[in-house]
């Protein structure tokens, strides 16, 4: 048996971190079957969506410079070109790290809105709107709007039938921590 490289060791400590981080933000999707979506967006933009990117921005190009670029063999002869690489590199690297972060935030404001003690509701409102949606992999998702009882604002749920404009949607839900709505059955 040969031994790791550190590049390997590296390698699968990435692995690692972006397998748990997929169950993390996938978790939601699988065990809550009805949540509101628009307030843990508006929670996460504007409360989180901001030190990230500067956290980022700060540490990425370090971060990028003291691990990723000692991995790169490609090495251009033009000064100029391998500087417009390191550059979109770091910021390609902020872009998509602040996206995975923000989904993680997102699925983990979801989730512990679950913790603790929730109050249960019976929800009976008129469905103010309907739109299906497909995902890339081609599984059709339900979302509607209707009016929450507790605050009066427009809310934004996924369900997992369609609905007709008017029609009456009834579940008994759960207010949790952060005072979303879900449901678990």
């Amino acid at each position: 048996m040969g031994r790791k490289t550190p590049f390997m060791h590296w390698k699968s400590k990435v692995t690692i971190f972006l397998i748990l981080m997929a169950i993390v933000i996938a978790y939601p999707f699988i065990t809550i079957k009805y949540f509101e979506t628009e307030t843990p967006l508006k929670i996460t933009a504007k409360y989180f969506l901001g030190p990230i990117v500067v956290f980022l921005c700060l540490f990425g190009p370090k971060f990028y410079f003291s691990k990723i670029k000692s991995l790169d063999n490609f090495k251009s002869k033009s000064k100029s070109k391998e500087k417009s690489r390191d550059i979109f590199a770091v910021v390609m690297m902020v872009l998509y790290s602040s996206m995975l972060f923000f989904g993680l935030l997102f699925s983990l404001i979801i989730i512990t809105n679950t913790f603790g003690t929730s109050q249960t509701v019976m929800i009976r409102e008129t469905v103010l709107k309907y739109r299906p949606e497909v995902t890339r992999n081609g599984k059709l998702r339900h979302h509607i709007e209707i009016n929450n009882p507790r605050t009066h604002e427009d809310i934004h749920l996924e369900v997992y039938r369609e609905y007709k404009q008017g029609e009456i949607f009834e579940k008994k839900m759960k207010y949790g921590l952060w005072g979303i709505l879900y449901s678990k059955e």
